[in-house]
């Protein structure tokens, strides 16, 4: 939502600061503090600052940038390293951010998720920003779950640090302002999404809003649905999908669909419309035998189909999550980025979803570096992947302890993705609609789905001022209305489209600027 009066003021906090030392001062108060293991909600032996600096940036403003560790009970498991970033003039809100993938690496705080760009920062609004690396380092072997071979750290990892952190920024707010903050919204997108999901199922009384972009909720459903994915890609002769015939797909699938929504634009809005209209047997080869790049044989085309339905999981995971959702392989999914792999073996660079599934699937179930995942049947090991779904999950859809304390969620999903599937957060709003109704639900969630938008690709990369959306809402009791996004794409930048509540999808009129978000209205 564009708020030219609150935009103003933000690029008058990043960019006409009166000079003061201010910052400086309040920020070697706080270097080498401690908290003390009693002020953090969960068991942990306490957290130190490591360096307070005093930052001046032209979007940020000035903040006193903390860094510091949450000290494990385990001492061998890895510490929490945490980030906090405290704004000369605070708004007296709090906002935290997810990590993404398999985290590992520091959330610095200073950028919001796929902003508006012409919405100031969080820290120029006057937002404390903290995020944290989930508890352990990046594999720099590659190998991204190697860190869950420890228990405290995989418990971390499944949400536990996320209340750790919470704690310890709070701790640092009121040592810096005397005082807690009066809003503490969360904002995340992929393994972030998940976490939004965590701190609302777990912590619901520590947040008054979370944006959730692309939530990986049910983690442990997604990995063994990308093992069995690859399994079936890699274990079938003929069976895997090399990049050049992914883009002949991708082409046919944009040469029937592209202008079903009343616009020849490069992005399928009328996802339904579309699945109606393709046919991937069109692109079958002479005979069904493998011709060449131009053709897709019986054996590619029965992988995409496996893509294009649920996967059974063969066992009942949190929330009773049996199967996981269908993939937009035939709705122009973004395969650009991720594909099928370079090579008909896994180990000559692996699908991503298999890639990703096999670290769930060696760490976490099977707790064994060399196990073959390709060999994996989830029947067999029921009892590890719920161990492992009760301890990283948030798959649960009774929030009402987070709607009994006001609390607001703002959903999104591009409909390209394939890294985490947009139906599968359809599959979870419409458990949230069964429990709660649409007219309840209504009043504390709103699910959209962004036309052409992939995992942070896609022909059309959103841009959007979901803080301002939730603030407005948590803060001042204005409800979302009709939302607006801009594409950020280099090639496309600036042009603007409406982000419709599901099942709604932008239409174009037919008359007015293509790249004008006024010329398309949400239909269902």
């Amino acid at each position: 939502m564009f708020r030219p009066a609150v935009l103003a003021a933000g690029l008058l906090l990043a960019t006409s600061i009166p000079a003061s030392k201010a910052v400086a001062a309040e920020c070697s108060q706080l270097a080498g503090r401690r908290i003390p293991a009693v002020r953090i909600g969960l068991r942990t032996s306490g957290a130190e600052v490591t360096a307070a600096t005093p930052v001046e940036e032209p979007r940020g403003g000035r903040f006193c940038r903390v860094s510091g560790l949450i000290h494990p009970v385990d001492r061998s498991a890895p510490d929490i390293e945490f980030r906090v970033n405290l704004p000369e003039r605070w708004n007296g809100k709090a906002l935290h951010i997810g990590g993404g993938g398999y985290n590992g690496a520091v959330v610095n705080g200073e950028l919001a998720r796929f902003p508006n760009p012409a919405t100031p920062t969080p820290l120029a609004l006057g937002y404390v920003t903290f995020g944290s690396d989930s508890g352990h380092k990046a594999d720099p072997g590659g190998d991204a779950a190697r860190f869950a071979l420890n228990a405290e750290a995989l418990a971390n990892f499944g949400g536990d640090q996320l209340k750790k952190t919470h704690d310890v920024a709070v701790a640092l707010i009121v040592a810096r302002y005397g005082r807690g903050p009066r809003r503490t919204y969360f904002q995340g997108n992929s393994q972030g999404g998940h976490e939004g999901f965590n701190v609302i199922q777990r912590w619901p009384q520590d947040y008054d809003g979370v944006i959730a972009i692309h939530p990986v909720y049910d983690f442990t459903a997604l990995q063994t649905a990308g093992t069995l994915l690859g399994q079936a890609m890699y274990r079938t002769p003929g069976g895997w999908i090399p990049p050049e015939k992914a883009q002949v797909l991708d082409a046919a699938v944009y040469r029937t669909c592209d202008e079903l929504d009343g616009l020849k634009d490069g992005v399928i809005a009328n996802v339904r419309g579309c699945r109606g209209a393709f046919r991937v047997g069109s692109l079958r080869c002479p005979e069904g035998r493998d011709a060449g790049p131009a053709c897709l044989s019986d054996a590619q085309i029965r992988t995409l189909e496996a893509f294009d339905r649920e996967t059974p999981l063969g066992v009942a995971l949190q929330g009773g999550i049996d199967r996981f959702a269908r993939w937009p392989v035939f709705e122009g999914a973004a395969m650009r980025r991720f594909n099928f792999g370079r090579g008909p073996s896994p180990s000559q660079g692996p699908a991503f979803v298999y890639m990703m599934g096999d670290q769930m699937v060696r760490y976490m179930a099977m707790r064994n570096p060399t196990y073959d995942s390709l060999g994996f049947r989830p029947t067999e090991h029921a009892a590890a992947l719920r161990r492992v779904s009760d301890l990283v999950d948030a798959s649960l859809d009774d929030i009402s302890a987070f709607e009994r304390r006001g609390g607001k969620l703002l959903l999104m999903h591009g409909t390209v993705d394939m890294a985490v599937t947009p139906y599968n957060t359809v599959a979870y709003y419409e458990r949230l609609l069964r429990r709660f109704g649409e007219p309840r639900l209504r009043r504390f969630v709103r699910f959209y789905l962004a036309a052409g938008f992939g995992h942070g690709d896609g022909p059309f990369q959103v841009g959007w001022d979901s803080l301002g959306t939730l603030d407005a809402w948590v803060d001042e009791g204005r409800a979302p209305g009709p939302q607006v996004v801009v594409d950020t794409a280099r090639e496309t930048a600036g042009r603007a489209m409406p982000l419709c509540e599901y099942p709604a999808w932008p239409r174009y009129d037919g008359r007015g600027a293509p790249r004008a978000a006024a010329s398309f209205a949400c239909v269902r």
